[in-house]
Order: structure tokens, then sequence, then C-alpha cells
């Protein structure tokens, strides 16, 4: 997967959070301008921790990134190799026994497909856009990004742009007690249903 974006983000205030992000690549395409980049940003920020990344965040809102993540990217309904539904956190078929393109008809995401991680066989099903929308709405309460003209930008970079966000709960931004740097795939778009 090719990185879009640059992140640099200062240390929250409250429930404020600033930063800039920067294209990698030297053409400009623009920034989009809605509040759902905003939370993709907070989503990304909790998978890319490390020495420069932000820190780590309670088991709640772990579950909750997750679910974020499901929202957007659709959920896995894990399998056995014959397509029948796992029982939860387990390798036993669930009882009664049903297969997942019945159970989830009309979910499956036509280009999704199947997969194989952790020892487990999965079916990929659709993201839900709208739900994701409701979700950035409760979360972001304000979102805010300019092209930045004074941003340094080194040879090889793209057009940078300054953002500040405000959530309704400082809860979501709690790796980010530091400031940050990461890297992006998301653009502030949704995925289509």
């Amino acid at each position: 997967m090719t990185m879009i974006f640059d992140v640099f983000t200062e240390a929250t205030r409250g429930t404020t959070l600033s930063g800039t992000v920067q294209y990698r690549d030297p053409d400009n395409y623009g920034f989009n301008q809605g509040p759902a980049f905003g939370l993709q940003l907070i989503m990304e920020g909790w998978t890319e921790r490390g020495d420069f990344g932000p820190a780590s965040v309670s088991p709640a809102m772990e579950a909750e990134f997750k679910e974020l993540y499901e929202l957007y990217f659709g959920p896995k309904a894990r399998v056995d190799k014959e397509g029948y539904l796992l029982q939860d956190g387990s390798t036993e078929v669930r009882i009664p026994r049903v297969k997942a393109a019945e159970f989830y008809k009309g979910r499956l995401d036509p280009y999704g497909g199947r997969g194989f991680s952790d020892g487990v066989h999965y079916l990929d099903l659709m993201p839900e856009p709208g739900a994701f929308a409701r979700r950035t709405e409760e979360i972001i309460v304000s979102w805010e990004i300019a092209e930045d003209d004074t941003y340094e930008i080194e040879e090889d970079g793209g057009t940078a742009a300054s953002f500040t966000l405000e959530v309704s709960d400082k809860r979501y931004l709690e790796h980010f007690r530091k400031n940050a740097f990461f890297q992006t795939t998301f653009t502030g778009h949704l995925p289509e249903a």
C-alpha cells in the first residue's frame, strides 16, 4: 500500500488536536475538507504506534477503533474452509451450522473476497459508509483544514495543509499525548457500499 500523506501532530490540548498533513507526491490533488478525514487521521494514528507515533490507548478505545475500522472497511466473517460460520473467538463451527453466504446474503463485499489470517478463513463483508458518517458526526465536533503556503516542503514532497480538529470526548485523542509523526493512505473519502 502506498502512503499518500505524512502526518505531523502536536500533543493534544484537551479535546483539540492540531497538525499538518503533507502529500508525499509533489503533485497537488487538494485536501478533503470533510470531517471524515479528521476521524480517519485519529484512527490511523492509533495503528501507527512507535518511537515517533502516537501512544497506546485504553482497551475500551481500542475496541471502538476496531469497530470504526469495520464500519469503514467492512467486517470479516470468520468461516471454516467450506464457508460455515465459526463461533466467536473459536475455530469451531457454530451451531446451528449456517454458511456465511446465506447468513450474510446481500452483505458480502463483491470487491472483497476470501482470505486467511491467524489460522482462520474469512469472508469480507461490505463497508458501512453511512454508519461511518454518522459516527463521524458524533465524534468530530469541528474540523478545519487549509493549505499552508508557509510550511517548508522538501524537494520531493507535495503540498501541505494545517488542520485542527475537536472531538466530543478527549478519550478519542488519548493516543496523542505527545507530538507524533505517522503516514496514512486515508484521504477523507468514504468507501462505496
